[in-house]
Formats: C-alpha cells, sequence, structure tokens
C-alpha cells in the first residue's frame, strides 16, 4: 500500500478516535471541551526518541496503557504537569487554581483521561476492523518527558522500526493544553495494522 494511502488512513483512524474522545471529555468537564487531531505519522522509533529527547525537557504527567486482543498495542498518553493541574480542576468541576500539586486527585484524572483516550482507540479499531480489543487499567507516571517516552519504547524498540504518533491539542473554552499520544503496535500488530488500513 503507498505511503500516502497509510497517510491518509492513519489520519482517518486517528481523528475518529479523537472524535469520540472529545465527545466524552466535552460532558465530563461540561465546559465546551474538543480535542483537536494536530498531526498524525507512522515515523521512525529512533527519529522520534531522539526528537523528543532533544526537544521535550519539562516534566509531564502521562499514562501507560496495554491495549490488548486481536491486535495488541502500547498506548501513551502524556500532558505538561502544570496542564495537569488545569485538567484536574476541569475534572473534578473545582475553581482553576485549586489543585496545585501533583496529588491522588491529579493521578485520578489523569488515569481517566488515560482511559477514555484508549478506550475510543480500542473502540474504533474493534468497530472499524471487526477485531477484539480493549485497554488494560492505566498507569500513571509523574516524570521528565525523556524518561516517561524512554521507559514507553524499551521494551518493544527492539524489534519495532515505527510508532504511530498522534499529536493533538485540548480546547477547553479558552485554554489550549497540548498533549500527545504514541501507540506502538506489538508483536504482528504493525503487518496486521497495514493490512487492516489497506482496506480503510
Amino acid at each position: 500500500m503507498p505511503d500516502k494511502e497509510i497517510d491518509r488512513a492513519l489520519k482517518l483512524v486517528a481523528n475518529l478516535a479523537i472524535d469520540k474522545a472529545s465527545q466524552v471529555l466535552s460532558k465530563m468537564v461540561k465546559a465546551g471541551a474538543r480535542i483537536d487531531v494536530e498531526n498524525v505519522a507512522l515515523v521512525d522509533i529512533t527519529e522520534a526518541t531522539e526528537k523528543i529527547m532533544r526537544t521535550e525537557e519539562g516534566e509531564v504527567v502521562g499514562a501507560f496503557v496495554d491495549l490488548i486482543g486481536d491486535m495488541p498495542f502500547k498506548f501513551l498518553f502524556y500532558v505538561d504537569a502544570q496542564d495537569s493541574l488545569t485538567l484536574t480542576d476541569l475534572i473534578l468541576r473545582r475553581e482553576l487554581g485549586t489543585s496545585k500539586k501533583f496529588d491522588l486527585y491529579v493521578t485520578s484524572s489523569v488515569q481517566e483521561l488515560g482511559n477514555i483516550l484508549a478506550s475510543a482507540v480500542t473502540n474504533v479499531f474493534a468497530t472499524d476492523f471487526q477485531i477484539k480489543m480493549r485497554p488494560s487499567p492505566p498507569r500513571v507516571v509523574h516524570d521528565y518527558t525523556s524518561t516517561v517516552f524512554g521507559e514507553y519504547i524499551m521494551e518493544a524498540a527492539a524489534d519495532q522500526n515505527e510508532i504511530l504518533m498522534i499529536e493533538s491539542q485540548f480546547k477547553v473554552v479558552r485554554m489550549n493544553i497540548k498533549c500527545r499520544m504514541f501507540l506502538l503496535p506489538q508483536g504482528d500488530a504493525q503487518k496486521e495494522l497495514s493490512t487492516l488500513l489497506g482496506k480503510v
């Protein structure tokens, strides 16, 4: 399948997943929330890692999720540590600025966001491609970007060459909160993904 066709199919799948996640997020925060996809690409793992290590140095809060079933993936979502406090207040419907440090409330909120986003991805795959897939419970991490991303790809990078990178932006009322999402195929999932995208 030509690269242009794969890119088109990837963008279609990503947009469907993000659209579902946006609907759920908007209901949760009751503030006209929307998630916009900024970039979707199947990129070389080494290049992606080098870019992240070089350009992203701040602290982030993220969620690791294993997507298990017919086509297993590793899923990672993360947001800037300061923005995670804002998202926590929005999700808990508290006055903005109430959350001031990484605590149980932030952990629970990011875990819920990771669950929403991972569930949206699995729902799109399961519905559109007729496969069995479900997310495992999210594991929340709070660390520097390079450490979080390094842990995410450590196991899989040895036998995978590419990663599906989804860059998106949360828009809640007048706030723009950037987040990153990554999908890393496990085992034969990369081959199966190319086959399934060829049918989109």
